[in-house]
């Protein structure tokens, strides 16, 4: 079954204190690139988080956002890291300076950032919530996230199904030309002979011209391996995960189709090659994004 790279899950849950909101999204990258912002009271968890969204996820650039803000009714101490907002305050004056931009706002810009200033962080005080609930908003949030990538993954599959059967089309076409081809092949051959001199033609010789060239431009191995790699690909989205395994069966579909290209010689069966590297691209595409 296919899932796709692209993802979206967000839960919000309330409690008496507070309100907790956990948002995963994801686009597609080869290896997992896996960001977490959430408070800083529960920077402690992160490895924790790691280990479980990590076997989940498997590949991606995902970004997981957790807040935990507190009910307006509810009063919460405040903390300002004067440290850190001072340390900004110079840096961000400095370089304002040097660039002849203004000062004025860079005060006011910094304490809205959350790092400097944290609800519910001094040390020693105890979170608006605790850990488990955070823990189960998230689980919830990972099961929206991967239904989105299913429904996602079904999409993803309908089209790549319908380009394998372009394929398969376009390929049953090549099938029923090459034949007709090597008639073709030996009217020609006859003709240019017959053209270059009034001589009786020799039949023995022109069987063998006829089998030299059948040899060189014969399909036949070319179309079984396509066929089969097609039908490998099709039985592989059932597997678990095989976006990379995917895109390895659609290279040697290419190869396929380029060898029968290059054999072809027949401007029919050049033209049907040209659709099946078309719906090769939409392929590799759309593979791209395969979990």
């Amino acid at each position: 079954m296919l899932r796709s790279m692209t993802g979206f899950g967000q839960t919000t849950f309330e409690t008496p204190d507070a309100i907790i909101r956990v948002e995963i999204k994801s686009v597609n990258s080869k290896n997992l690139d896996l960001t977490i912002r959430a408070p800083k009271i529960f920077a402690e968890k992160e490895i924790t988080l790691r280990s479980a969204l990590s076997p989940v996820l498997q590949r991606g650039k995902v970004s997981v956002y957790i807040e935990n803000e507190p009910h307006q009714s509810v009063g919460v101490k405040k903390a300002i890291n004067s440290e850190l907002l001072l340390s900004y305050y110079n840096e961000l004056k400095a370089i304002a300076e040097s660039a002849g931009a203004n000062t004025d706002n860079i005060f006011s810009a910094l304490l809205s950032q959350q790092e400097i200033i944290q609800a519910g962080n001094t040390a020693g005080e105890k979170p608006l919530v605790e850990w488990e609930t955070v823990e189960n908003v998230l689980n919830e949030t990972i099961k929206k996230y991967d239904e989105f990538r299913l429904a996602e993954g079904n999409a993803l599959a309908n089209e790549l199904k319908s380009y394998i059967q372009n394929i398969e089309s376009s390929l049953k076409e090549i099938e029923k030309r090459k034949d007709e081809r090597l008639a073709k092949i030996r009217t020609e051959l006859r003709d240019k002979i017959t053209s270059l001199t009034d001589a009786t033609l020799d039949e023995n010789r022109l069987e063998q011209e006829l089998i030299y060239y059948a040899e060189k431009l014969d399909v036949t191995e070319e179309i079984v391996r396509l066929s089969t790699h097609l039908k490998y690909f099709t039985e592989t989205m059932n597997e678990e995960a095989p976006g990379k395994k995917l895109g390895f069966i659609s290279q040697e579909i290419g190869r396929e189709i380029n060898t029968i290209g290059s054999k072809s010689n027949d401007a029919g069966m050049q033209k049907f090659t040209v659709l099946m590297k078309e719906e090769l691209e939409k392929i590799k595409e759309q593979v791209l994004n395969v979990l």
